[in-house]
């Protein structure tokens, strides 16, 4: 029986170092190395995720599918289906289908792996564990202000493309840091590492994430007030802007001359192809069309690079319908999450709305990669809330 019990606190002890091991290399190792190189994002995520999922099929043989179930079963697991069933039924009309295909299952893949990688990790999150997401988020902010540094110097390695791509990344894990960090009653920490990855952004300078965190910040402090009044109305905001979008183009386009600004060109470009789009305006063109189409030379250089725009021309009214539900149900999801987590779930997801509507990130796969880490983060960072009714997991579903 001692040596039994003695070879199972063994097992456990290496799947814990296992664990850890996974959560630095995710949120530690991945937002640093992007600073010096795009790829890492594709190589060190699937191996931390790994790590930790192995980790947790020892700690516990059988995966909590209860909770993977019931999101898929929530209204936001119920959309997000909707709208990959209704991209992968694009593909059947989008002119690119070689490009496409493998871009979306990439994609699909990505964001569908959170599932068991959440599941799979402790119904409790050590400390040690949670204080990796602001370690990754300060040490990725250190590393761009001396490239940052150097690239001014003109004895810079780093591409100025990759600093404001790791800071992005950045920007995006900060909030679930902070929560980490809220959540452990550290104020100054908080404030600090807020101070330095702002610092650093600005010295990329990653201006469109900034703006990004400019709107983000402002729903954060609306939310420290009612965080389900805000979460509401940011929800049907979000989602009136991807329904409602082509009525700009449509109403200002024929009013802008050629002799506009670029920002007002793009708006007269939409309008033109909404005009032209005729039965499209449904079904939409296929999904990645508008990023094939820029350097294939279907779209215009003056073509908008919002999501927004994206949205209608590969997937049409009823996408634009599928990802507004989408939107609005996430929003109420994250209002609903416990009282000290919600306010940074709606900083996150108002960052990540504004990011793509500026037309900074959108469904590159970075981006869609970062976005699962982020959900990642924020599954760790649930189960390191001990004073909730559901310690456990995330309330994915709005009561």
């Amino acid at each position: 029986m001692i040596n039994q019990q003695t070879a199972d606190k063994a097992s456990d002890d290496a799947a814990n170092l296992l664990l850890r091991i996974g959560v630095a290399v995710v949120f530690v190792a991945t937002p640093f190395f992007q600073l010096l190189s795009p790829r890492a994002i594709f190589i060190l995520p699937p191996i931390g995720g790994a790590l930790i999922l192995a980790a947790g099929l020892v700690l516990a043989p059988r995966l909590n599918m209860r909770d993977i179930f019931a999101f898929l079963l929530s209204g936001v697991g119920l959309a997000a289906c909707f709208l990959a069933f209704w991209m992968l039924l694009s593909l059947l009309w989008t002119p690119f289908p070689s490009e496409a295909a493998p871009r979306l299952i990439k994609a699909m893949l990505t964001m569908a792996s959170v599932l068991p990688v959440a599941a799979a990790l402790p119904p409790r999150t050590r400390a040690a564990n949670l204080y990796f997401l602001p370690l990754g988020v300060a040490l990725t902010a250190l590393g761009a202000l001396v490239l940052s540094a150097q690239t001014f110097a003109g004895a810079g390695q780093a591409g100025d493309e990759d600093i404001i791509l790791g800071m992005e990344a950045a920007l995006l894990l900060l909030w679930p840091a902070l929560a980490a960090t809220h959540l452990r009653n550290r104020a100054t920490l908080s404030a600090s590492l807020a101070i330095v990855v702002l610092a650093a952004a600005v010295s990329a300078p990653a201006t469109g994430a900034l703006a990004a965190t400019a709107f983000a910040a402002l729903a954060f402090g609306f939310a420290l007030w009612n965080a389900r009044v805000t979460g509401l109305w940011l929800g049907r905001f979000a989602a009136a802007c991807f329904i409602g979008a082509p009525l700009v183009p449509l109403l200002i386009g024929p009013l802008i001359g050629t002799d506009a600004a670029p920002s007002l060109l793009s708006v007269k470009a939409w309008g033109a192809m909404i005009v032209n789009d005729g039965v499209r305006i449904f079904t939409g063109h296929g999904f990645n069309f508008v990023n094939s189409g820029y350097w294939r030379g279907y779209l215009p250089l003056s073509a908008p690079h919002s999501i927004l725009f994206q949205i209608w021309t590969d997937l049409g009214l009823i996408g634009a319908f599928a990802i507004a539900a989408l939107v609005l149900l996430a929003y109420r999801a994250a209002a609903a999450q416990p009282e000290r987590q919600a306010p940074f779930w709606i900083g996150a997801l108002t960052f990540a709305f504004a990011m793509g509507a500026f037309g900074v990130a959108s469904v590159e796969a970075w981006w869609i990669t970062m976005l699962a880490l982020a959900l990642g983060a924020f599954a760790l960072v649930a189960r390191g809330d001990y004073k909730t009714a559901r310690p456990t997991a995330p309330k994915w579903a709005p009561h």
